[in-house]
């Protein structure tokens, strides 16, 4: 049967280079799985000036129709040369993404050297367990078209760490953007969202899907700045959303947040 299905509760780890880490929500349309080699509904990330870390555990509970999953900050994203493990590299490339969301009208200009000459010298990712950074815990109320997310960090957090919150899909099906009540150019990569622009939106027309964000609100002021973002090539396959806290100026608690995600049938104009 068609339609739209947000699958609580499952254990769906992906594809693709990031296969094995722990995902938020899976969006399903019948039996077409939309969430590829996305982080789903509410997925974590949590970046600082060596590295970039992630989940591969997590606990999940039920409550009056409420879902809840708690993630452990328990891998660690390092690059690696011919085969070999090399922080300065990791270095180099996390210093390289925060330049590239940057530049959002540079990034398909700055992405064609890129996966040729990482084909050629072997450049690769590895995801290897470390002791926790801390957990996330996400709470999913879901309605009929939406998904409401209330965040909950308890996190080790210091100067220059910047906690990311995905909420992304395939960009095999996420094809368009969504500008003036239409469907146009999908995103350059990642850009930056200002607060007049949302919410915002990325669609499927192959099924007539909608997926939209609307504003986050924080429980406390720290710096936060939305995304909205696409890749489809070798190693990516994403299209979707983050909302990013950090970089922080120094150590401190982060702030609770809750945002609303819709996913809705409607025919692409």
């Amino acid at each position: 049967m068609d339609g739209i299905r947000i699958a609580a509760g499952t254990d769906y780890t992906g594809e693709g280079i990031s296969r094995g880490l722990a995902r938020g929500l899976p969006v399903y349309y019948g039996d077409c799985n939309l969430t590829g080699e996305g982080m789903g509904i509410g997925g974590i990330a949590l970046r600082n000036r060596e590295y970039t870390y992630f989940s591969r555990e997590w606990t999940d509970s039920h409550e009056d129709g409420v879902f809840r999953r708690t993630f452990s900050l328990d891998t660690r994203e390092r690059w690696s040369l011919l085969g070999l493990p090399s922080g300065l590299l990791t270095r180099l490339v996390e210093s390289g993404i925060s330049a590239y969301m940057r530049l959002p009208w540079l990034q398909n200009v700055l992405l064609r050297p890129v996966f040729p000459l990482r084909t050629l010298l072997g450049i690769h990712p590895r995801f290897e367990p470390v002791p926790p950074r801390g957990q996330v815990t996400f709470t999913y109320t879901i309605s009929a078209g939406h998904v409401d997310v209330r965040v909950v960090p308890d996190i080790r957090a210091g100067e220059g760490d910047t906690l990311c919150l995905l909420n992304e899909l395939s960009a095999a099906w996420f094809t368009a953007g969504w500008e003036e009540g239409r469907a146009g150019r999908p995103p350059p990569g990642w850009e930056k969202v200002g607060g007049d622009r949302m919410p915002v939106s990325l669609v499927d027309p192959v099924h007539g899907v909608r997926f939209s964000m609307d504003r986050p609100a924080a429980s406390r002021d720290v710096p936060l700045t939305v995304y909205r973002g696409r890749e489809h090539n070798g190693d990516h396959c994403w299209a979707g959303f983050c909302i990013e806290l950090g970089p922080l100026d120094g150590p401190q608690e982060l702030p609770e947040v809750r945002y609303r995600i819709d996913i809705a049938e409607e025919a692409a104009a």
